[in-house]
């Protein structure tokens, strides 16, 4: 498709999306959400079965458990888990590790179980 508005060769959404969103002030946001896609590599399969990463905000990574057991393993494994988003995403990307409390409505609301490497 041609037009007026230049003569390169088409895009995909998925090149022009990252600097349309930082052009509307979303580069962050889209940044910290598509971290969490990679829970699965970061976790291991094993783990990401009994877990996932619900959100990350100002380097605060809040995951859920579906055990006891599980919170305790994933805080074990935070400094390792923490070490590769950092590798992966950029030094200071995960600083701390908060638990999704899931007597309180969902969103970005940890309890005060809060760990740094």
């Amino acid at each position: 498709m041609t037009g007026a508005r230049g003569k390169g060769k088409p895009q995909s959404v998925g090149d022009i999306l990252p600097s349309a969103l930082a052009a509307a002030g979303l580069g962050r946001r889209f940044a910290e959400r598509s971290v969490l896609e990679d829970w699965v590599q970061i976790a291991g399969e094993r783990v990401a079965a009994h877990s996932r990463a619900v959100d990350l905000r100002d380097g605060v990574l809040v995951l859920d458990a579906d055990h006891g057991a599980w919170r305790q393993e994933l805080t074990l494994l935070f400094p390792t888990i923490a070490r590769k988003y950092n590798e992966r995403h950029g030094e200071g990307t995960v600083r701390e590790i908060r638990w999704l409390n899931r007597d309180r409505a969902a969103g970005y609301r940890g309890d005060a179980g809060k760990h740094q490497p």
